[in-house]
């Protein structure tokens, strides 16, 4: 018996389609699960949370959400659902990557993903102990369509624009370090002879002194257009989004294009690293440079953006060591149905 748990958000929601606030069909889907010899149960993250739905030791496929109240919600309850000794798809580790590029930077070492220089930072204080190659591209954790995403040419343009992103203190917090420096009577607290009013203040100061975290990613210069490719199962989707002038960034510029001879080593580099990242699904942000090498931007395994599937006329699959295109539109649900078919069969 082949018996699947479905995980949505409000209103039967399962991301994403045209917007990340804009479902798939989700009936279809379950439909589609069905055609395919599937029990499907279907439930949302708050029956479970709350002890509505009991499951365990089941499959589960759930949704991501771009809305902040469910990201935590959700993960503490793929949390549970593992604790119950749930199969969850996509695995927890991927649902990390969602909205956090720099866990993407800590899974991509363990999976022995290589090539462009990644590294992963709390505050811009942790610069100090590397040696940075400039110019570098500097993200934010979330973010999407290049929101977040800036080309420094040095260090101090680098502290510039952290400094820029940092959250300030509070008023009532700036006032409150005031009070404490030199307002506040010397006094003993009972449990700690080594207090100090003036290094207390200088901690506290130091405690609401705005960070961030972020990722710094090497720069591939003279970049003109990047590849996005999105494997369903073992239909590979391709597409080539042009940068804007004068802007190394092609995410969130609109401009892309489907009548391009698609390269081999693109296909067979989507191929390697959806076998390595072990999802039904996945979406690749790929660059090359100008000696024709590629490299991984980013990559999400859902909650992905289709226009490369929806626009574009059709897919390539590999038969017999040789890449073949299929022209054919199949809607979304029925392929999103066959690549989870695909994955749990193998």
């Amino acid at each position: 018996m082949k018996e699947l748990y479905l995980i949505v958000g409000y209103n039967d929601f399962f991301g994403q389609t045209r917007k990340p606030w804009v479902s798939i069909d989700t009936s279809r889907l379950v439909s589609e699960l069905e055609n395919l010899g599937y029990i499907v149960h279907k439930n949302e993250f708050h029956e479970i949370v709350n002890g509505k739905v009991k499951i365990e030791n089941k499959i589960v496929f759930y949704t991501f959400s771009h809305r902040l109240n469910l990201q935590q919600y959700i993960r503490d309850c793929l949390l549970y659902l593992l604790d119950c000794g749930n199969t969850l798809i996509p695995s927890y580790e991927l649902f990390c990557c969602h909205e956090n590029k720099g866990w993407q930077v800590l899974l991509r070492r363990k999976l022995g993903i290589e090539g462009l220089w990644n590294a992963y930072f709390s505050s811009k204080r942790e610069l100090k102990d590397y040696e940075i190659k400039y110019p570098v591209v500097l993200k934010t954790i979330t973010g999407s369509n290049a929101k977040g995403v800036f080309l420094v040419k040095d260090e101090e343009d680098l502290l510039k624009k952290i400094k820029s992103l940092e959250k300030q203190p509070s008023i009532a917090q700036k006032l409150d370090f005031v009070r404490r420096k030199y307002f506040r009577k010397y006094k003993k607290i009972p449990g700690y002879p080594d207090y100090d009013l003036f290094k207390d203040a200088q901690l506290y100061q130091d405690y609401i002194t705005p960070e961030i975290p972020f990722v710094l990613q090497e720069f591939i210069p003279n970049l003109t257009y990047d590849y996005r490719v999105i494997a369903l199962g073992e239909k590979y989707f391709v597409s080539k989004r042009l940068t804007r002038k004068n802007d190394f960034r092609a995410s969130g510029a609109k401009r892309f294009t489907f009548d391009f001879p698609v390269p081999v080593k693109l296909l067979d580099f989507a191929r390697e690293l959806h076998h390595k990242i072990h999802s039904p699904y996945l979406s690749i942000d790929v660059g090359e440079n100008e000696e024709g090498d590629l490299y991984l931007f980013e990559f999400q395994v859902e909650h992905f953006g289709i226009n490369a599937i929806v626009l574009g006329k059709g897919y390539y699959v590999e038969k017999e060591g040789k890449w073949e295109f299929v022209e054919e539109k199949t809607p979304f649900e029925k392929d999103l149905a066959y690549g989870l078919d695909l994955f749990l069969s193998s």
